[in-house]
């Protein structure tokens, strides 16, 4: 159990020491909640004696450049947990992603620990076969984003009213201690209404938003229950357009921050003995 001393990170420091086993039963983080995201009514249809997956995610924000500019935090990570050819499309879309054991986050934190750093926490959980959106930026009245896919083909894209996030999807391994965790860029846009007359059949009254996602950006890591997965933006001064600019970075007025998200496996509580 580690307890750290970094200010801007003290939900972190508080899931590391109150995220335990006691007297054979589960104490959470004290600051966790639930995400409102997750699908209830895709939960109950768990079958019975399977845990859901869940996992901490830690939303860091820091001054721009602290990570970005410090080669240093990235080689406490490991970006080979990703595959060669996502992490260079990730990186030409500005973002950066890595794994380490929580043994290195000693070291990760010291690095990041700066005036100004803020962190929001909360759990996350699915049945293994829904997903849930993580948002990163919400409430953007308008931006342009410029992309590049798997064949190497760059597309601009205008987006008004519209919220940046993540496609949060997570799954263990049967009879393995590994969660599978998978992002996907997403963008939300505003509510979109429909409205029938009363003469007409069928519902009357419907709403929906609309939602555009980058597949070619989907990242899949393998995470033990003792590591953590990391995803931030690469170089958002000089890429300012790119997803990882956009998604997790805050350039457009004082003061520009940046934002490094943390997923950590959350254990279940034990089942209940007959």
């Amino acid at each position: 159990m580690f307890l750290l001393s970094l200010p801007g990170c003290q939900l972190w420091n508080n899931w590391l020491e109150f995220c335990k086993w006691k007297d054979d039963k589960y104490v959470p983080p004290r600051h966790a909640m639930v995400n409102p995201n997750v699908e209830q009514g895709a939960m109950r249809d768990m079958p019975k004696g399977e845990s859901l997956p869940q996992v901490t995610v830690f939303k860091i924000t820091v001054p721009v450049g602290t990570l970005s500019a410090n080669d240093k935090v990235w080689q406490q990570l490991n970006e080979d947990v990703l595959d060669s050819k996502t992490s260079v499309l990730l990186a030409q879309n500005g973002l950066r992603a890595g794994g380490a054991p929580l043994a290195r986050w000693p070291a990760v934190s010291k690095l990041i620990d700066v005036p100004g750093a803020a962190t929001e926490q909360f759990l996350c959980q699915t049945n293994g076969r829904s997903s849930l959106s993580v948002v990163t930026r919400p409430n953007v009245t308008e931006q342009i984003v410029v992309s590049i896919d798997r064949d190497l083909q760059q597309q601009g894209r205008t987006f008004e009213k519209c919220d940046n996030g993540f496609r949060l999807s997570m799954r263990g391994f049967r009879g393995k201690p590994d969660l599978l965790i998978q992002l996907e860029p997403v963008v939300t846009m505003g509510t979109i209404a429909v409205v029938r007359s009363a003469q007409e059949l069928g519902v009357t009254r419907s709403a929906y938003s609309t939602e555009e996602s980058f597949p070619d950006l989907r990242m899949a890591a393998s995470i033990l229950p003792d590591h953590f997965f990391a995803v931030a933006a690469a170089d958002p001064k000089n890429n300012r357009f790119s997803i990882g600019s956009l998604w997790l970075a805050e350039t457009g007025h004082a003061p520009q921050t940046e934002t490094i998200l943390v997923f950590v496996p959350t254990p279940p509580p034990p089942a209940a003995a007959k």
